[in-house]
């Protein structure tokens, strides 16, 4: 106990719960209250059955003592030495033993201490301890308010009596006032008991009602037991929430304690205590003598006593009033409830109370719902609002989201517990008559929904709390809720009234026949007016006559009976506010009386259909009969509503209306008329300053160009009861105050008052507001208006109204503004009739300028007459410097003076290529005094080609060879005043003797040097010794001409003797080519400078060529005819003709043999069998006969070797013929299977799946990558979640050039990377050792090594959550849901052969336009938007050149044209082989047909044979040249053969004398070659 007393919170608890702290010991707890007006607690711990009063008192000084209880005197006041004892509640007297059986071991029992001296204390202080636990403080709501904790208190109350006996009175009485609140209830009270203490009834958390929740599980509705307390904040922080001070008095049939309650500490809450006799009143309202009384001071807030009775009522409501379910239908009233004094059981306040007054006597519908958690017209509810909001209750809803379901848990309302329908209460069905029934009458349902202890509210128990699974579970009855995980693990069992379990649909089915019922017993609607009706199908703008969108017909009455009236057609009626009736703009509830005229009364559908309430249509006073609701009564009649207004037929039933008799109408229509709009006004500037206006206008007067207005205009509305000058301009009471009409003011302006041309130069439109307490002022801010008051001419103000009846009032005001002349200039503004305003004008030199038009203007462009001028000069100047000027220029004025025109001047310059490349300058005019001038941009150009110079740097005409290029040419081109013309102009280049080398053409343009350059652009095609022409026109006039001779060289052969011998052998003849100076020209050189020989006019050997080398051709030999005579040998060049010689030799006669046929040197490019050498010519005296032999022998010898060769050579013709043949049949044969094998697959490539199959065959077959491991996988699935798959895999295209140029793009490195979604994917798919190495055992590389295919090359990665999305939106309306990119193009014109973007052409599945990032972007958005950017697609490169400047992200063409964006080309031509797939319909469209595999064995087929056909094709090249080859051979043998015969025919007489030898026919060669 000392612990305790000196604040130590564990040994308090232990205090405070226990009975008996260890094993069986007593344990006594006392409360000793000390004369000082102090207490003390004292424990005392098996002190026997009896101890005495002197050892007691020890103990309790001694405790004293201890808690420093001394310091401030009090201690000291105790007479420890008189006569002192104790004395209890009983008032038991204990002087020298006290019997300790008379206390209790579970409570704290009292004792108070006497010493003799006969003060009288009736205040103890510290009695009680009532901290809370500081972590359920910090757990107290923003929403517990001064209400909710009021009802805390009255819930302790209403716990507290519920316990009384049937005899008992159960009374709560609370009164409030200004100063204080009293909670009275006649409960057991209090005592100092564990279970009943102070404590428990001031502590957070401490109620007793927590044991006892599951009595409250079950029963019968209301579930009356009042079981509140294991919710709440507890007493103490309830009145305290409530006032600064409180008092707490009960009576307990034993004693009666006072305590007042206050915050003494920040540690601890702890309260005085004292004891005294109850009051008469006390024992009046209590007569068991048992009551609690909470009295708290110093209110935080007021709470008005009216307003109390409706709150407590509704929360209280089955405890103070319910009917007793049975037949008898008594009312009960189980606990007296009074505030102020006032029987809350007799009052009709508060929201249940109305709802039950307003509501139908028909049977209720009642359902008993069980829970269990498992493992696995008038509308009345307008008249309740009207209610509730006119007894002050602050009502916030209205008719449609009226709160339809309250809660009551054990019979007390939960007030912030307000639902809409449950789903089980909405309507079903969707469209028709039977909807609109259901939707209009389950709105006029309320439910009261009666809960036991199971269900859990709110700590401050205003609501069910949210998160439950039994509250999840209420509010989904009648719905699916398999969404909600918590929801699903209740069980809910519905029963009817009968006891009967009903299924979902027999509930709704139920629901709806009550709904039926209810409706037929006591819904009075309108079915039928008292004429015949209008029938009207389908009748227009029905939200305007608050009719439903599923109505199909309308009936249109013009009369209609209701309480005892009739109500016609022209009735004049008064509508009440709070009605709401369907405006022309929106749902209205109105806030002022409405005056208007019942024109029709509208009842949907036929007579005797379920229909919609029926609506009246009035026309409101403001407005006249043409704009009221009219009936278009042709052959299909229709409903125009206009400005006419739609009420509920109820406000007729409701009195919410009254009809108006004429005197009454015509009173209030003459008002309107006085009130009513009837001009417009501009507030000038007296009235303005009120407003805080600076500046005015001066209407009707003139001002300059350039007057500065005020920063607005005022205008206000005028009532017809307005008389100018009668008032101050802002009186209020003669100004139209309607927020609903909007002025315009429209600014006019026309040259002058005699000009019939106007223009409107400014419109706006405002709404009235208010300033400095002044209303109806509408604001024109005319700064806006940028152009007023610049341009000179008459301004015309009009201002104007729409009233509601349609009329437009109008205002009209003008202001005259005159041009500036202080600010005169000069302009030019047409040269030669172009405008000068938008482009520079363009002069030319040489060439006279026509007209010079100017006007002279002020600083704001308004035209002012010139003065008398005579002459002016005009100058063209860059910068300050003249570069051409013309003086004393006659000029003209036009008839009003306006325009002065210069005519027929011209300018000659040399200085225009200062100008150069632009030529822009500024042309200046200015009157001869130099007083006005004005000045104009210009270009200048130089006149048309006069002259040219030619600078050709060839050191001499002698170096202008046949073939050469000419690599320095230069044109300089000039104008007649010796400035270099303009880049850009064409001239004719004309040449003789030479020939344009690039695909320029004779047209060529001057550069920006003014030069044409012909640099390596001419070659020599004239021969050597000719002339050469160079001629240049311009427009076909000739501006110059050169002639250039082209060198002179001679060929000659060297050393050739006059005569030789018949048959002999010349060597080494030696040709020459030489200049006019004898020295040899080595340029003739190489293999393109080679010689032809004849001899008598024939080829000294068929197609033989002779090289020169260095300007020297040799001849290593010529044979010499073996006939007498004179030969003539001619030799010339074989590309230069010109370069010829003749060469006659004298052959005589000499006798020859034959020594050797062997095969010379063969000359080039041929292979005739050359001549005998001299060295193998014999004389005939040389012969011997030994000779003799051995020659036979030896032509024998050659004969058979060349036959043998010529034979074997025609063998292999043959063979590589037939062997030809053979490939070309198998080729016909390959190329048949092939066109079928095209012919099954080309229907089929159509389809999805036969097209990605393709696309994933030709990736497999890259093997070594990571794309081909993915798409190897055998099961189709990707090795790791996240994974989505590779590039050319995820989209598809609707062409095959697009599929080949994106691919062409990307290229293959992305084309093949994998896509994941996540970093984590990316980083799964390859591992990495310590040292950094690739781990083949992981990830992608063990998947490859199973498959016995290694990556061997890198591979990108692309992941999506990485990548920055596109984020400029969606094409949401389309199903591919396309990004939403801007447009490039001014003027939104695009291009020619735009095709899109490439990123909005990719077409992606339904799979894969749902996959997204974890931030919600799709494919789209991130992959193809970071590969694609804003790539532009075009037809051709030419569209897409053209397009160039607006290329943002590059560009392709369809032609093969890649552009990469900066500058960068991808030039060159490839053929990817890895493309997209080419689906000629959208993917989500197709017809996924099965044999995807069989189209991939035909395509594996199909390859192999268009490669076998290449490798064929290839052989038949290689064969039928080897056998162009042998043919050659064939032919070459041959002739060889045929010239042995020749040569060995003249000694044939002689061969015969030797061995004979048969020669073989020319037949026996014959081969033919295909």
């Amino acid at each position: 106990m000392a612990e305790a007393s000196r604040g130590s919170k564990g040994t308090a608890l232990v205090l405070y719960q226990g009975g008996i702290g260890d094993g069986d010991a007593k344990v006594y707890r006392f409360q000793v209250l000390l004369p000082s007006g102090m207490s003390t607690s004292l424990t005392l711990r098996n002190p026997g059955e009896e101890m005495l009063v002197h050892d007691l008192l020890l103990s309790v000084k001694k405790e004293l003592n201890n808690g420093h209880m001394g310091a401030d005197g009090r201690l000291e006041e105790i007479q420890w030495s008189g006569n002192i004892y104790l004395t209890d509640l009983l008032d038991r007297k204990f002087t020298n033993k006290i019997k300790l059986s008379y206390f209790d071991t579970k409570s704290i029992n009292i004792l108070r201490l006497h010493d003799g001296k006969g003060a009288i204390v009736s205040t103890f202080e510290n009695m009680w301890d009532l901290t809370p636990q500081t972590d359920l403080l910090q757990e107290l709501p923003a929403e517990y308010s001064i209400e909710s904790a009021l009802v805390d208190l009255t819930d302790n109350a209403l716990q507290a009596l519920w316990s009384n006996g049937n005899e008992e009175r159960k009374l709560i009485k609370i009164t409030v006032d200004k100063e204080k609140i009293v909670i009275f209830d006649t409960g057991k009270g209090m005592d100092g008991s564990d279970g009943n203490s102070i404590a428990k009834w001031g502590t957070m958390g401490s109620s007793n009602h927590r044991v006892f929740r599951e009595k409250g599980i079950g029963g019968k509705a209301p579930y009356l037991l009042p079981f509140f307390g294991m919710f709440g904040y507890g007493g103490t922080i309830a009145s305290m929430h409530l006032g600064r001070k409180v008092f707490i008095l009960h009576l307990s049939r034993e004693v009666l304690l006072k305590q007042p309650l206050s915050e003494n500490s920040k540690c601890t809450w702890k309260t005085a205590g004292g004891v005294r006799d109850p009051s008469k009143e006390e024992i009046l309202l209590s007569p068991h003598q048992s009551f609690t009384k909470v009295e708290i001071c110093g209110l935080k807030g007021h709470l008005e006593a009216p307003k109390l009775h409706g709150f407590l009522k509704d929360i209280y409501f089955p405890y103070i009033q319910y009917d007793e379910d049975n037949a008898s239908m008594n009312t009960r009233n189980p606990v007296e409830f009074q505030v102020n004094g006032v029987n809350l059981a007799e009052i009709q306040e508060g929201e249940v109370t109305i709802t039950n007054l307003h509501s139908s006597n028909g049977p209720d519908f009642v359902l008993h719902l069980k829970f269990s958690q498992v493992t696995a017209g008038k509308e009345s509810i307008d008249s309740i609002l009207e209610k509730l909001s006119n007894d002050a209750y602050g009502v916030k809803e209205n008719f449609d989201n009226f709160s339809r379901v309250s809660i009551r848990r054990l019979g007390r309302l939960l007030p912030d517990a307000r639902w809409g329908p449950l789903p089980f209460m909405e309507p079903k069905y969707r469209k028709g008559p039977k909807a609109e029934f259901f939707k209009r009458c389950c709105k006029r349902v309320k439910c009261f929904v009666e809960t036991d202890a199971g269900f859990s509210p709110t700590l401050s128990k205003t609501d069910l709390a949210q998160h439950n699974p039994f509250t999840k579970a209420l509010r989904c009855l009648g719905s699916n809720y398999s969404n909600d995980c918590s929801a699903m693990k209740v069980k809910v069992e519905v029963c009817g009234q009968d006891g009967r379990v009903l299924s979902l649909k027999q509930l709704e089915k139920q629901y709806q026949d009550w709904i039926k019922k209810m409706h037929d017993m006591y819904d009075v609607e309108v079915d039928a007016g008292d004429d015949e009706p209008t029938l009207v199908i389908n009748p227009r703008s029905k939200e305007r006559l608050g009719i439903s969108n599923d109505v199909e017909v309308i009936r249109v009455y013009t009369s209609i009976s209701r309480k005892g009236q009739t109500w016609m057609k022209g009735d004049h009626l008064k509508i009440h506010p709070g009605v709401t009736g369907r405006m022309k703009n929106s749902c209205h509830s109105l806030k002022t009386p409405l005056y208007t005229t019942l024109e029709y009364i509208l009842v949907e559908g036929l007579q005797g259909d379920v229909c919609g309430e029926a609506r009246i249509i009035c026309r409101p006073i403001e407005f006249s009969d043409e704009q009221g609701c009219l009936i278009d009564e042709a052959e299909s009649p229709n409903i125009y509503i206009q400005e006419s207004v739609s009420f509920p037929v109820s406000i007729i039933d409701n009195a919410k209306c009254q009809k108006m008799d004429d005197d009454a109408w015509n009173k209030m229509l003459k008002k309107k008329t006085e009130k009513a709009p009837a001009g417009i006004e501009v507030i000038r500037n007296l009235e303005n300053n009120a407003l805080g206006i600076v500046g005015d206008l001066p209407f009707e007067d003139v001002v300059t160009a350039g007057y500065q207005p005020p920063h607005e205009l005022v205008a206000v509305i005028r009532p017809g009861n307005y008389i100018p000058c009668s008032t101050g301009l802002l009186d209020q009471k003669y100004i139209v105050k309607d927020d609903e009409l909007e002025m315009v003011m429209e600014i006019h302006l026309s040259s002058s008052k005699d000009h019939p041309r106007v223009e409107l130069i400014h419109n706006s439109m405002k709404k009235p507001s208010s300033r400095n307490d002044i209303n109806g002022l509408y604001f024109f801010p005319l700064r806006e208006a940028s152009s007023i008051f610049s341009k000179s001419g008459v301004y015309l103000f009009i201002f104007s109204v729409r009233c509601r009846d349609s009329r437009v009032i109008q205002h009209k005001t003008e202001i005259r503004v005159c041009p500036d002349p202080n600010s005169r200039c000069w302009q030019i503004f047409s040269v030669a009739d172009h405008s000068a305003y938008n482009t520079p004008v363009e002069i030319r030199l040489g060439c006279p300028v026509r007209c010079l038009a100017v006007k002279s203007v002020d600083s704001y462009g308004n035209r002012i007459p010139f003065l008398d001028i005579s002459n002016v000069i005009i100058s063209v100047l860059d910068g300050d410097d003249i570069i051409a000027q013309v003086d004393d220029i006659k000029v003209e004025l036009s008839s009003d003076a306006l325009t002065l025109k210069a005519k027929d001047f011209m300018f000659k310059t040399s200085k225009l290529d200062i100008l150069r490349p632009k030529y822009e300058a500024n042309l200046k005019i200015c009157s001869s005094d130099s007083e006005f001038s004005g000045i104009c941009p210009c270009k200048v150009k130089p006149g048309f080609p006069s002259t040219i110079k030619m600078d050709m740097s060839l050191g001499s005409e002698k170096n202008l060879t046949p073939g050469r290029m000419i690599d320095n040419v230069l044109l300089e081109v000039f104008d007649h005043c010796s400035n270099h013309v303009e880049e850009g102009t064409e001239l004719n280049v004309r040449v003789d003797g030479l020939s344009f080398q690039d695909k320029r053409g004779s047209v060529l343009q001057v550069n920006s040097a003014g030069l044409i350059d012909l640099s390596g652009a001419l070659k020599v095609v004239s021969s050597f010794g000719s002339y050469a022409c160079l001629t240049i026109f311009h427009d076909e006039k000739k501006i110059f001409s050169e002639t250039f001779q082209i060198a002179i060289r001679e060929l000659k052969a060297v050393d050739v003797p006059e005569s030789c011998p018949a048959g002999s052998l010349l060597e080494n003849i030696m040709f020459e080519v030489s200049d006019i100076d004898g020295v040899i020209d080595e340029s003739i050189d190489g293999p393109l400078h080679t010689l032809i020989i004849t001899m008598n006019g024939l080829p000294l050997l068929e197609g033989a060529q002779y090289a020169f080398k260095l300007g020297r051709c040799v001849v290593s030999n010529v044979q010499v005819p073996h006939e007498q005579g004179i030969v003539n040998i001619v030799a010339y060049h074989t590309h230069y003709p010109e370069l010829r010689t003749t060469v006659q030799l004298q052959v005589h006669a000499l006798d020859l043999v034959l020594s050797s046929v062997e095969e010379g040197p063969e000359p080039i490019l041929s292979y005739p069998i050359s001549s005998i050498p001299n060295s193998d010519l014999l004389f005939h005296s040389q012969l011997t006969p030994e000779h003799n032999f051995h020659l036979a022998e030896y032509i024998k010898d050659v004969i058979e070797k060349t036959t043998d060769e010529i034979d074997d050579t025609h063998s292999k013709m043959i063979s590589e013929q037939k062997m030809i043949e053979a490939l070309y049949s198998r080729k016909k044969a390959l190329e048949d299977e092939i066109t079928n094998l095209k012919d099954e697959i080309g229907p089929t490539v159509g389809s999805l799946i036969n097209a990605m199959e393709l696309t994933r065959h030709k990736i497999v077959e890259n093997i070594g990558t990571a794309a081909s491991v993915l798409c190897s996988i055998s099961s189709g699935e990707h090795f790791i979640d996240d994974v989505i798959g590779v590039v050319a895999l995820l989209g598809t295209v609707t062409d095959s050039k697009i599929s080949r140029m994106l691919a062409v793009y990307l290229g293959k490195e992305d084309m093949l990377a994998v896509v994941c979604k996540t970093q984590d994917a990316a980083n799964y798919i390859e591992k990495y050792d310590m040292d950094g190495n690739v781990k083949l055992d992981s990830g992608i590389h063990s998947e490859a090594a199973a498959l016995g295919v290694p990556i061997n090359k890198r591979f990108t990665i692309i992941c999506l959550d990485a990548i920055e999305p596109y984020k400029g939106g969606l094409l949401w309306n389309s199903t591919q849901k396309e990004l939403a990119l801007p447009c490039p193009f001014p003027n939104l014109k695009k291009p020619n052969g735009f095709s899109g973007f490439a990123v909005n052409m990719i077409n992606l599945s339904d799979e894969n336009l749902n996959i997204s990032t974890g931030s919600g972007y799709g494919l789209r958005e991130t992959l193809f938007y970071s590969l694609f950017g804003e790539l532009q697609v075009y037809e051709t490169r030419k569209d897409m050149l053209q397009a160039l400047p607006y290329l943002k992200g590059g560009a392709i063409s369809l032609d093969g044209g890649v552009i990469k964006g900066n500058g960068k080309l991808l030039l060159g031509y490839s053929d990817p082989k890895i493309t997209f797939p080419v689906i000629t319909l959208s993917p989500n469209t197709l017809d996924f047909s099965e044999g995807s595999q069989d189209i991939v064995t035909k395509t594996n087929l199909l390859d192999a044979n268009m490669r076998l056909l290449k490798k064929m094709e290839d052989n038949i090249s290689k064969r039928e040249e080897s056998l162009n080859e042998l043919f050659e051979k064939f032919n070459k043998k041959k002739r060889k053969f045929d010239k042995i015969s020749e040569v060995i025919e003249p000694c044939s007489s002689q061969l015969n004398q030797l061995t004979p030898v048969q020669t073989p026919g020319k037949s026996h060669f014959k081969a033919e070659v295909p």
